[in-house]
């Protein structure tokens, strides 16, 4: 008995000394090619019907992930500056900013903070969490990717923007009804636009940078 529970505590022991990592999602950018920068995050929201069809991008995304590898679990909080996305129609960006629409003028963060997160295959995992979007919040589901890499094998390109750790990068991408976050439109029911937005998050996060203690 004495022999089986000393094998048991030796199968456990790397589980008790597991803990989540935070990593803080990169806001550098490269400029070592001239006047291109080169950016670690972006995120896209996509529109898609029979008449109009239109893209928005941003490289500004904020927030910090919490990943532990042992147990394949983790949490985090992103958050998107809705205010910087730009569909390439200035006109089109004016309005998303408006109360009509996305009301980015007034309140600019869409948020997403997790609430379970759920490992399914290898680097794959089903995150449920709150979105935070024109000031109501409503809980969707996302499919994410975490792929982690040792501080060694962190290409040149990253280390240039001052990345000095362990670094995860993630992708998402989940979709959201226009309607269930309050917002209604003429376009929406001429079938201009939407009312199913898709949104996808890439970024890189590291849990050290030049400058930290």
């Amino acid at each position: 008995m004495k022999k089986i529970m000393v094998i048991l505590a030796a199968m456990l022991l790397p589980l008790s000394l597991a803990e989540s990592v935070e990593y803080r999602i990169s806001q550098q950018t490269n400029t070592a090619r001239g006047s291109n920068q080169v950016f670690t995050n972006i995120a896209t929201v996509e529109s898609e019907t029979d008449f109009e069809n239109f893209t928005g991008r941003t490289n500004n995304v904020t927030g910090t992930l919490s990943f532990d590898r042992e147990a394949k679990t983790g949490s985090g909080s992103l958050i998107i500056n809705g205010k910087s996305i730009v569909t390439g129609v200035d006109l089109r960006d004016e309005d998303m900013r408006t109360k009509a629409w996305l009301d980015f003028d007034n309140t600019p963060e869409i948020r997403f903070d997790t609430i379970r997160v759920l490992n399914y295959q290898q680097d794959v995992y089903r995150v449920r969490g709150n979105l935070t979007l024109k000031g109501v919040t409503k809980e969707v589901v996302a499919r994410v990717t975490f792929k982690y890499s040792p501080a060694s094998k962190v290409p040149t390109s990253l280390k240039t923007l001052g990345i000095l750790g362990d670094v995860v990068a993630m992708s998402s991408k989940f979709a959201i009804k226009l309607s269930d976050f309050g917002i209604k439109h003429p376009a929406i029911d001429a079938g201009r636009v939407s009312d199913r937005m898709d949104i996808t998050v890439k970024v890189i996060a590291s849990d050290k940078f030049v400058g930290d203690k």
